[in-house]
């Protein structure tokens, strides 16, 4: 049984006209892109989260690798390059394609100027970490004799 809607030029088949399921279809169809782009944007944030956890982890164990060796050891050694080790050198799985950069800057720790020169006293330590895109982060610090 159909209903019928009078107005008043005349009478209406009850329910939606096509204009009607198509504008409503449209509708929900934006919303759900937009859904899908947020939940996009979300895996994205995650992704580099992950991957600056991982960088911060590993400068952590440049710093610790260094704590462990003696002075004249981190300056005879120089700048380093390592590929996800841990503070004893060895490999950590999953993280070999992150990139260690140790670098070692003698320094005058009275007025923190470059130092040249025989027997340094203080030298900057700096570890920088970065995978196949680029550097993710990057940490400094100080170390005396």
């Amino acid at each position: 049984m159909k209903s019928t809607i009078r107005t008043g030029t005349g009478t209406r088949d009850g329910g939606f006209t096509l204009l009607e399921v198509t504008f409503s279809i449209v509708i929900v169809g934006i919303a759900i892109v937009s859904l899908m782009l947020l939940f996009a944007a979300g895996t994205n944030v995650n992704s580099f989260g992950n991957k600056l956890s991982s960088a911060v982890f590993l400068a952590d164990q440049l710093r610790s690798m260094t704590d462990q060796t003696g002075f004249d050891d981190i300056i005879n050694d120089g700048n380093q390059t390592f590929s996800g080790v841990d503070a004893d050198g060895n490999s950590i799985p999953g993280l070999g394609n992150y990139q260690q950069d140790l670098t070692i800057q003698t320094i005058n720790p009275e007025d923190m100027t470059v130092y040249v020169g025989p027997d340094p006293t203080a030298v900057i330590l700096t570890a920088s970490v970065s995978d196949t895109k680029g550097q993710l982060m990057q940490i400094s610090w100080l170390r005396v004799k």
